[in-house]
């Protein structure tokens, strides 16, 4: 299950679509890796939807309106409620695009797993290590981002 997370993330907030609750851009630049999940919702306001991805992780899915290709994001909480990862899906087949952008600011490509890219990089708000994973299904493309250490405990 550990190395089928990103995979299982994207078909989560995918079919979590729907028009109960739209998180919009600014809001989303606002929350960042490390925020308790109280200070996420004063944020964001409530979620879609809750899913657990594993054991203690959870995933709140937000729809994105007026933002194309962005359709979706969501949180990743540890047991805790600590947000670890943010999950964005974009409409198209767009990975290599965000890559070379991720790429300018800074991030380093790591070796491919299971067909994803991965970068590593900083963090702009915190400065802390992420781990971003980009992967492409049904002509959408996800990108996660995690916390380093979190990633390399759960992820791998």
């Amino acid at each position: 299950m550990k190395y089928k997370l990103p995979v299982f993330v994207f078909v989560l907030i995918f079919y979590a679509a729907g028009n109960v609750f739209a998180a919009d851009i600014v809001s989303l630049d606002k929350v960042s890796i490390f925020m308790p999940k109280s200070k996420v919702l004063s944020i964001l306001g409530p979620s879609q939807e809750t899913l657990i991805l594993a054991g203690d992780l959870k995933i709140e899915v937000y729809p994105v309106e007026s933002m194309p290709p962005l359709v979706h994001s969501g949180c990743i909480y540890d047991k805790n409620g600590i947000l670890m990862g943010q999950s964005f899906v974009f409409q198209g087949n767009t990975a290599n695009s965000i890559a070379d952008r991720l790429q300018k600011h800074g991030f380093t490509p790591l070796p491919q797993k299971d067909g994803s890219l991965r970068l590593a990089g900083v963090d702009d708000d915190t400065k802390r290590p992420l781990v971003a994973v980009i992967a492409e299904n049904d002509h959408l493309t996800t990108v996660t981002t995690f916390e380093k250490a979190f990633y390399e405990g759960h992820a791998q």
